[in-house]
């Protein structure tokens, strides 16, 4: 019996003891009150869990490649939405409505992707939530 416990405190304190990786609220990261579109060449789509990423290059206003990182939602709600891991293959011409990340960064969070042909991508991210949505 005695040991039984032992084994249980040793399992518990090792379950206690492993990391957890934090998910930041919307809030937390990006400013709902400086939307951003930003338009420029898909370098990466990243298709993945907790979150997706898309990679674009953007020319600043001095005509300089910026290299831009779009959260998106969860990969399974971007597959719902119609998304395949191959939907944005680089190259591809994009305008991206999102907000900016609160520190700065070249980094924003997107509520929709418009392609060249005028199609609207929805982004099944937290930028839709009903606080964000204007």
């Amino acid at each position: 019996m005695l040991a039984k416990r032992a084994l249980l405190f040793c399992l518990i304190t090792l379950i206690a003891a492993t990391p957890v990786v934090a998910h930041h609220s919307f809030a937390r990261e990006y400013d709902s009150r400086n939307p951003v579109t930003l338009k420029g060449a898909v370098t990466m789509l990243d298709f993945k869990n907790p979150h997706s990423w898309l990679y674009i290059d953007v020319k600043d206003t001095k005509g300089m490649t910026v290299a831009w990182g779009i959260e998106l939602g969860p990969m399974i709600d971007l597959r719902n939405q119609g998304w395949s891991k191959t939907t944005l293959k680089p190259g591809i011409e994009v305008a991206i409505d999102a907000f900016r990340a609160k520190n700065g960064s070249h980094t924003a969070n997107a509520r929709s992707v418009k392609l060249s042909d005028g199609r609207v991508l929805f982004t099944a991210g937290s930028a839709m939530s009903p606080q964000t949505k204007k």
